[in-house]
């Protein structure tokens, strides 16, 4: 019997629904690649069929998951693809492409960053943080980097204030480093998506996506709380707004990223200036990094493109 492509994709990525949560959970290995492996079946699925077809799968799939799991593993569990319904679900009533995406985004950062939280209470334990910095100079002092150093004037003393600011940043940052992850998850099996469906369906151009103006106040907000956090010396609102702070980046670098393609594929953008954009980045890599999210975060308000609302395009 003859299976067509589509059909073959449509039962695969079924199969992938079902029993892939099942299997992370009974083999105790959720990771990035599980996760993103369940968000292109998702996708796949959804193009083929219904969405509600696609999230009764997904909700046996991770009943199968908990139920192997068990309360004590139920952490371990990753629940970042529900975000991929959320996005679908928005777009399928109509919302453009780009708050669609922002709402999801938003979703996959919580689902992803909060079962980490135990593991930063965890981590940030003195007896903790002193056995990662003294680790680190184990490994510097095996390297040669301190003898080195030391040569030039600088005492091991600095090198473990150092070592014990960066390891203390990294553990608070560690819930937004997830949920930067899963945006990574989300974004690559959605651009997937995005150009198996080109030509059939109308979506909306990369370049013309937009977010809403209020999600300007997540950064306002992770700013409040990271300034009355160290002012109050209440260290849970300077960790929350650190990583909100982290998290708003992340869009407003992928916001920035769409306004630069738009620039870039305008007719009237002189060559030179983006050739000039180009070799910039090349050298200056971190301060083009720097630019980008500022332009997003203020393309939420301002909207620099000033694309009008009927605008379509039929390309990513």
């Amino acid at each position: 019997m003859y299976i067509s492509d589509k059909d073959a994709l449509k039962y695969a990525s079924r199969i992938i629904l079902v029993f892939v949560p099942f299997l992370l959970s009974f083999f105790n290995i959720w990771s990035w690649f599980g996760e993103t492996l369940i968000f292109l079946a998702l996708f796949i699925h959804y193009r083929n069929s219904s969405l509600k077809l696609t999230s009764i799968l997904l909700v046996l799939g991770y009943l199968l998951a908990i139920v192997v799991s068990g309360a004590n593993s139920f952490l371990q569990i990753g629940f970042s693809p529900w975000a991929g319904i959320l996005l679908l679900g928005l777009e399928q009533r109509g919302m453009k492409t780009g708050p669609s995406m922002f709402w999801s985004l938003i979703l996959v950062a919580l689902l992803s960053g909060l079962p980490v939280i135990p593991t930063v209470k965890v981590a940030l334990q003195p007896e903790n943080v002193q056995a990662q910095i003294t680790l680190l100079l184990q490994m510097a002092e095996q390297q040669g980097f301190l003898s080195a150093f030391e040569k030039q004037g600088l005492s091991i003393d600095y090198f473990r204030s150092y070592f014990a600011s960066a390891v203390s940043v990294y553990f608070k940052l560690m819930p937004a480093m997830a949920g930067i992850i899963g945006m990574m998850e989300m974004g690559f099996a959605y651009l997937i998506f995005r150009l198996s469906i080109r030509g059939r369906r109308e979506i909306t151009a990369f370049s013309q996506w937009s977010i809403p103006w209020y999600a300007v106040w997540i950064a306002i907000i992770g700013i409040s709380a990271y300034l009355s956090g160290d002012y109050l010396k209440a260290n849970v609102i300077k960790i929350i707004g650190m990583n909100l702070i982290m998290v708003i980046a992340a869009i407003s670098l992928l916001l920035g990223c769409c306004c630069f393609v738009y620039v870039v594929l305008h007719p009237k953008t002189p060559r030179i200036f983006i050739w000039m954009i180009i070799i910039g980045a090349i050298f200056f890599s971190y301060y083009i990094l720097a630019g980008l999210i500022f332009v997003g975060l203020f393309d939420m308000v301002f909207y620099f493109r000033k694309i009008p609302e009927k605008s379509k395009e039929g390309k990513p």
